[in-house]
């Protein structure tokens, strides 16, 4: 296809062929003559349209119309989505939508072209520019097509969700964590320059609290990263050779010292099973973080916290075990992503646990907890990492 030609109509990707009218208003009385297909796509949520086999819009929903300032179905039957939405790579008017070069590119013509070829749900993202919608409009969308069959014919149903809001949070959201992470590292430099110049007792003394802030808000700051990170599945694993013994040993000592332990021991199990993995030592150190903080919130003064590593098959089971007891209310939501037994917005540390260890450690989380031996909270990871029983 590198002269740009197909069967007499000019493309670079995929066919140009185009159905006949007659054709196309076939198709179109066939689905809009079903009552129920025409109840289940008024009832979807996003834009839903139906294409043949050659890309032409033969039915849609009512939200499609909305979008691109449409008063009748029969006024878009037979267009193809690009040309619906006035795709600016359309401008020259020599091709059809999915016959361009960008078009090699689209999401919105590969997820069909993948529906037919496979017989399979395709779902792709697409960024789609407009040469008309208000002056221009720029869409994200998540398209998602599927092939159904009716009668005889075959088609796909597309459903084509906005997804502008997420793009651009996403995009704010690395920015963000970028700029504030770069001003507090920038002050921890500043304050340790102090720390060491000469100075008095008394303002060494001052810089030493603001050091231990500054790292705890660095710290809080790099947590929220990795589960933004997590969340939107775009968090890669840095897998190394570590020690279970070192990694309890650092959590430890960085929990030993932060404002939640005040007036509460954190000991170690000195009969903990000790051995070597292959996983991402920070991760891990996050996830351990986050327990033993929990099981420190769920302590009154004076109480102690433990935790430790036992064996289990080809994992290592990290556990953390405070007195408290859960109450019945709690342990059914405990690990939802917006529950919290501490006030409004703040149900992340336990939904985090399970988040990174079970789908980014390969590992499985879960507790225990009653009168007789308080509550337990463990984390089983493979001893190397995508080894999952």
């Amino acid at each position: 296809m590198e002269d740009g030609r197909q069967d007499g109509l000019e493309t670079y990707y995929a066919p140009a062929q185009k159905a006949g009218q007659a054709a196309i208003d076939k198709d179109f009385g066939l689905l809009q003559s079903d009552l129920y297909f025409q109840m289940f796509t008024e009832a979807m949520p996003d834009i839903a349209m139906v294409v043949n086999e050659e890309r032409q819009v033969v039915y849609s929903n009512q939200a499609l119309l909305e979008i691109i300032g449409e008063d009748k179905l029969e006024g878009i039957i037979g267009d193809r989505p690009g040309e619906l939405f006035k795709c600016i790579n359309l401008n020259s008017g020599a091709f059809s939508c999915g016959t361009t070069r960008s078009c090699r590119y689209c999401g919105v013509v590969n997820s069909i072209l993948d529906a037919f070829s496979t017989g399979k749900s395709s779902v792709y993202e697409c960024r789609l520019t407009s040469a008309e919608i208000n002056n221009g409009q720029s869409f994200d969308v998540e398209v998602k097509s599927t092939p159904i069959q009716v009668s005889s014919r075959k088609f796909v149903i597309m459903s084509v969700k906005d997804i502008s809001d997420k793009k651009r949070r996403q995009v704010l959201e690395k920015l963000f964590f970028h700029d504030i992470l770069n001003t507090a590292s920038g002050l921890s430099g500043i304050l340790q320059a102090i720390d060491d110049a000469s100075v008095s007792d008394d303002v060494k003394s001052m810089v030493g609290f603001a050091k231990k802030a500054g790292g705890e808000l660095i710290d809080e700051i790099m947590a929220q990263r990795v589960l933004v990170s997590a969340e939107n599945s775009d968090l890669e694993l840095n897998v190394s050779r570590c020690s279970s013994l070192q990694i309890l040993q650092d959590v430890a000592a960085y929990l030993s010292y932060h404002e939640i332990a005040e007036e509460k021991k954190l000991f170690i199990d000195p009969f903990s099973h000790m051995s070597q993995l292959e996983t991402d030592a920070m991760l891990l150190k996050r996830v351990l973080i986050n327990m033993v903080k929990n099981a420190l919130e769920a302590c009154p003064g004076g109480e102690v916290v433990q935790m430790g590593t036992r064996f289990s098959d080809k994992n290592m089971i990290f556990w953390v075990n405070n007195p408290g007891v859960i109450p019945d209310a709690v342990r059914a939501q405990i690990f939802q992503r917006s529950f919290s037994t501490k006030g409004a917005n703040r149900g992340i540390g336990t939904y985090s646990i399970k988040l990174l260890v079970e789908r980014y450690l390969g590992g499985t989380v879960s507790f225990e907890s009653n009168k007789e031996k308080g509550t337990t909270f463990n984390a089983s990871i493979p001893l190397f990492v995508g080894n999952k029983n």
